[in-house]
């Protein structure tokens, strides 16, 4: 091909000539004819490929006893290390509740352990109701489980019905008992449903899996090809068509008529045998080319199974050991909040708190972080919230409710205090969701960045779930008894508000640290002006340029 264009231009000079010469010897209609012909070829080509590659079946997965032995160590490590910290005196919350969860996962895994090397093989016969799975299941038991040599235990797993709540969750544990197997017969009795066939792919993604067609006596001779081909091509890409079988496990009786010499006719009902065949040779192979990577591949779908559940009782302690961290920090905040006369102050102190908090729930989740990780995280979370319009939400919500009070109302910082909490609340909570939802360290490890639009996305859904009117009366009023009552013992009995005509004295300048001036200048930036309270504690906004100099105390 060193000349395309030369190349090229000849095969279409003698394509030009072969038309030139068919139409002289076909005439016009002929031409057509051809050209018909050629595109109906082309079309059958076609779809002879895509079917071709529409019915591959996918390859079942193979297990090999290193992989098997490694994630057999894997789920040792880690029910090691959750024994260990339930059982780690230095942590103040006890967790003593998960160790019977913690035993029956080391009596499970022992069992696996000896179970690698088992000969016996479990067959599970599932299937919808009315499909004859119990005939069936007794008699390969009790009539050709005797005849092969390999010891095989059949169970049949209970009819599935996905109509009713009820039934999805009969379909759940059916699903689970049939995955347990070695080797799944899914029997049906005609074409697939589409919940029969959601229910096969499901299987044999995860199982080895043999379709069963029962029942073929009930069908005419050539209805039964008809429908044998249909399931072969519906599961082309899942299962293989040897791996499709017919059976007749009860078959229905014949009418015998036999004619008399005295020309009398008798007629009876001849019982059929049952029809096992294809079903028994197919099964016969199976034992014979995969008996040991059955075993392996069931034990290994255990054992992730296992990691599984103990990596959830891991999270489950660590989530009951850090609930008691946030709800101290978030009263650390609100008393902040509370006794701090500047709203300003307030943000420092609750990022502050935050950043601690989330030192200390690292700590729990074996993330380590260091000072500035976890302030520079605290001011990632803050301007988040702010973003999300979560504070004005929450100021608005705590302020409608403290309203049925008066006296709290009143004091300005009695919603700060209140709303700082909640919020250091949230933030905690989206933490703990946060952590569990990645890998669970083992060992404590660098922290990786903030995943900002997931973190987000668990902001905002823990925020909905606590926004319930009886969740924040509760909280409320165990802010209001934690924080703002022993605050409000400490001072001195309160007195009679002076009549609105009566002329107030003005108010002395407020005293601030200068250390404290300085740095709120610094903070503020370009604003340089701070909100306070007034003696009244209303809200005022001074620019810091505006403070008396003269009631500035200097350290």
């Amino acid at each position: 091909m060193q000349r395309p264009l030369l190349v090229g231009g000849s095969l279409l000079a003698l394509s030009a000539g072969g038309l030139d010469i068919l139409h002289h010897l076909a005439g016009e209609w002929g031409l057509y004819a051809v050209f018909a012909l050629l595109g109906a070829a082309g079309v059958q080509w076609s779809n002879k490929r895509s079917e071709q590659k529409r019915t591959t079946p996918q390859a079942p997965l193979m297990v090999d006893s290193a992989t098997m032995k490694r994630t057999l160590a894997e789920v040792k490590q880690v029910i090691t290390h959750l024994k260990a910290e339930i059982d780690d005196p230095a942590e103040k919350v006890s967790c003593a509740a998960a160790q019977p969860r913690v035993s029956r996962l080391q009596s499970q895994v022992a069992q696996l352990t000896n179970d690698l090397n088992r000969e016996e093989l479990r067959i599970a016969v599932m299937g919808a109701k009315g499909t004859g799975k119990t005939t069936l299941c007794q008699l390969l038991q009790s009539a050709w489980g005797n005849e092969v040599s390999q010891t095989l235990h059949f169970t049949e797993v209970p009819g599935f019905d996905a109509t009713t709540t009820i039934g999805l969750t009969a379909d759940l544990l059916a699903l689970q008992a049939a995955i347990g197997a070695d080797l799944v017969l899914f029997v049906i009795t005609g074409d697939l449903t589409e919940s029969e066939l959601q229910v096969v792919k499901r299987l044999a993604a995860n199982k080895r899996t043999v379709l069963v067609f029962n029942k073929l006596d009930q069908y005419l001779p050539t209805d039964r090809q008809i429908v044998l081909e249909q399931l072969r091509l519906h599961m082309g890409a899942v299962l293989s068509a040897g791996d499709v079988v017919t059976i007749a496990a009860a078959p229905n009786p014949i009418k015998v008529r036999q004619h008399q010499p005295d020309g009398a006719v008798k007629e009876w009902l001849e019982a059929q045998p049952p029809a096992l065949t294809d079903l028994t040779q197919r099964l016969e192979q199976i034992l014979a080319q995969e008996s040991q990577q059955l075993v392996l591949a069931s034990s290994l779908n255990h054992a992730v199974t296992l990691k599984t559940q103990a990596k959830t009782v891991l999270s489950d302690v660590r989530r009951t050991r850090a609930l008691p961290v946030v709800e101290q920090f978030q009263w650390v905040a609100a008393g902040a909040a509370f006794a701090s006369p500047i709203p300003t102050l307030d943000v420092l102190a609750t990022a502050a708190i935050n950043a601690q908090m989330i030192l200390d729930l690292g700590t729990l989740y074996r993330q380590k972080f260091s000072l500035q990780q976890a302030q520079k995280m605290a001011t990632t979370l803050g301007s988040l919230i702010l973003k999300l319009g979560l504070v004005e939400l929450s100021t608005q919500a705590i302020a409608s409710l403290l309203k049925v009070n008066a006296l709290t109302y009143v004091a300005g910082g009695c919603i700060q205090g209140v709303s700082a909490a909640y919020l250091t609340r949230i933030v905690g909570l989206s933490l703990i969701e946060y952590f569990d939802a990645q890998e669970p360290n083992l060992t404590l490890t660098e922290a990786s960045p903030l995943a900002i639009e997931r973190f987000s996305q668990i902001v905002q859904s823990v925020f909905q779930k606590n926004q319930q009117l009886a969740f924040l009366q509760n909280f409320v009023w165990q802010a209001m008894e934690r924080v703002v009552s022993p605050a409000a013992s400490q001072q001195a009995p309160l007195t009679a508000l002076p009549p609105l005509s009566t002329p107030t004295a003005p108010a002395e300048p407020l005293r601030l640290p200068l250390k404290t001036v300085v740095a709120l200048s610094e903070a503020l930036g370009e604003r340089q002006e701070v909100s306070m309270l007034d003696e009244n504690r209303s809200s005022v906004r001074l620019s810091v340029s505006s403070l008396d100099p003269t009631s500035i105390a200097s350290n």
